[in-house]
């Protein structure tokens, strides 16, 4: 039987540590030095208690969430009793529970009258980490040697002196000095913040209240997790897909993913994955937690504290030495193509039973250039920027277009063009939708997004896509979304780059670099669509007046840009007659089982 609990109190103190969290992410955005970080937003920051477990998230990047919960267990296996106030520890060892390098979390305990309660923790993707390429994300690196400098649990600040050396160490084996140290004071700063407040809560109730609440939150969040699980139908529900390739042009590598649901208990399974491979695209199995995690929290509508609960029914097994479990020392920093693939299958494989929760397949990932200028007696900045077309057809509304991915969270946003060409050599000289791109569908899916740049120097530049010999899937009859294509505009002649989810090309001053994103997959049949959408979306410039009545038939008046209610009416009669007729000749109208080239 629960202790009875006063649920004002439950749910004030819910909001005061959420609000603590809050802090230290507005914190980490006022103080980073970092364009990926103060534009960008590509950090998280929470609360963890003194035996590791979550009880707080900010403003945070959704697959961020499972790298913290991830590395506490080798931070006090480490550390135990040798922490004092004012430590902070530094952390990006992929095998000590984290990602890829360039994310480095900074973890700082947190004492009141003498006793650890908890520890406040804040986690950035840095702007380069050293190593092989610019950014740390190179995808032909084979070890993880390669891949920069490894931090494995490093005492940054001992009782609250900076370990200098370790910063000149740092400093001297980055590419961005300036950002990566002045980032590191900003999350610092950030987890100081979390201390305060944290220890503001404690002075307020008391160190047994706030541990016995915390408990109540992670049995609520438990409970309404395994309960929305109850609710879905017991199976195994499986999706297949064959990634582009191996990260260096070879074969293609094999995704399976089996969703089991029995009871209120979930585990995803990755049983039949291919093994891992000489490249940098292998995944820790810590990031494929965090991913799982993002995704049933979204598909099953939760709004609840987040904190260890939520995490506790679910359950994620995958082969050792497979890609997406890894031995040391494979090589994982471009992590991040497979990452969003195996998002996309999760949906795919949830489709099967839960199709009026799930949404189309986005454009296949955040995209990423990293452009490093060569500029001679200085140390040059560099260029590390995110954007993305945004998520797929749902079956209740459209696509977002332009937004980031769902593991990405609602604090992380494409760069502006204002800040990149204030610091950076280059100047951005487009960036917008494509007409007529996204996938088609009763609901569509997001537009494709194109951006240019114009470098001002002579330089190298690395462009991330994560869909070049596929595009993303269409549901229950929408149409998949359309493919990317990256362009480099040079003394005035054009060279069209082949299919590859990395492009590693030098630049030279002048030169231009376009690269059109693939647009997100829709939902249901396109000639279900409401009229008025579509000719909002003409009015909007997202669609052609002839693309609309040839993919929607929506006939729009060219000039006065008029809804012609009977010729739409004609044409969509004459449409489903003619699909009638196939499916009297026996002709199929429909997906043959297939979620557009995914096998569930």
């Amino acid at each position: 039987m629960h202790k009875q609990f006063d649920p004002i109190l439950l749910e004030v103190m819910n909001n005061e540590l959420t609000a603590v969290a809050e802090e230290m992410a507005i914190t980490m955005k006022r103080t980073a030095r970092s364009i990926v970080a103060k534009e960008g937003g590509d950090f998280s920051t929470a609360l963890v208690d003194a035996e590791g477990r979550l009880i707080a998230q900010g403003m945070a990047v959704g697959a961020h969430l499972g790298y913290i919960v991830g590395v506490m267990p080798s931070v006090l296996k480490k550390f135990g009793g040798n922490l004092q106030s004012g430590d902070i520890i530094a952390a990006n060892d992929p095998y000590w529970g984290l990602s890829h390098l360039p994310d480095i979390v900074l973890i700082m305990p947190i004492f009141w009258r003498d006793e650890l309660c908890g520890f406040a923790a804040v986690v950035e993707h840095h702007t380069d980490i050293g190593g092989r390429f610019p950014g740390g994300m190179g995808i032909a690196c084979a070890e993880i040697y390669e891949e920069g400098i490894r931090l494995p649990g490093v005492k940054l600040y001992s009782a609250g002196t900076p370990n200098q050396a370790l910063l000149d160490l740092i400093g001297a084996n980055v590419r961005a000095p300036q950002d990566v140290l002045g980032d590191l004071e900003a999350q610092a700063a950030a987890c100081r913040r979390g201390e305060q407040g944290f220890r503001a809560v404690l002075d307020k109730y008391g160190r047994d209240t706030v541990a016995e609440c915390n408990a109540e939150l992670r049995q609520y969040s438990e409970r309404a997790v395994r309960s929305r699980i109850q609710a879905v139908p017991d199976g195994i529900y499986t999706c297949e897909d064959v990634f582009e390739d191996d990260g260096l042009g070879g074969p293609g590598v094999k995704l399976v993913v089996s969703i089991h649901v029995q009871g209120d208990t979930v585990t995803v399974d990755f049983a039949g994955t291919d093994p891992q491979v000489k490249s940098a695209i292998n995944v820790p199995p810590n990031l494929i937690g965090s991913i799982v995690q993002v995704v049933f929290r979204s598909v099953l509508g939760l709004d609840v504290p987040a904190n260890s609960g939520l995490l506790a029914p679910i359950r994620v097994t995958a082969p050792e030495g497979s890609i997406v479990n890894p031995k040391f020392p494979a090589a994982v920093g471009a992590r991040g193509q497979l990452m969003w693939r195996i998002h996309d299958m999760l949906f795919a494989a949830l489709a099967q039973v839960i199709p009026e929760r799930v949404f189309a397949a986005g454009e296949g990932g955040v995209n990423m250039l990293v452009y490093a200028p060569k500029i001679e007696n200085e140390t040059p900045p560099l260029l590390l920027e995110m954007y993305a077309s945004g998520w797929g057809g749902r079956p209740t509304c459209d696509g977002v277009d332009g937004t980031m991915p769902l593991i990405m969270g609602g604090a992380f946003r494409s760069n502006p063009a204002e800040a990149i060409e204030r610091e950076i050599p280059v100047i951005i000289e487009g960036f917008g939708f494509v007409p007529d791109s996204g996938g088609a569908g009763q609901f569509r899916g997001s537009l494709a997004v194109y951006r240019k740049w114009r470098f001002l120097t002579d330089g190298r530049a690395m462009i991330r896509t994560c869909r070049v010999k596929s595009v993303p899937y269409g549901l229950a009859g929408g149409e998949s979304g359309s493919p990317f294509q990256v362009l480099l505009e040079s003394d005035s002649q054009q060279v069209t780059f082949p299919p590859q989810i990395m492009i590693d090309a030098a630049v030279r001053a002048g030169d231009r670099l376009l690269h059109v994103q693939p647009s997100a997959g829709g939902y249901g049949d396109p000639w279900q669509r409401e009229p008025r959408s579509v000719l909002e979306d003409v009015l909007d410039e997202k669609m052609t007046v002839p693309y609309a009545e040839k993919t929607y038939g929506v006939v729009i008046d060219p000039q006065t840009f008029q809804l012609d209610t009977e010729r739409t009416a004609a044409l969509r009669q004459t449409h489903n007659g003619d699909l009638k007729t196939k499916e009297e000749r026996g002709q199929s109208t429909t997906m043959n089982g297939e979620v557009h080239g995914v096998k569930p």
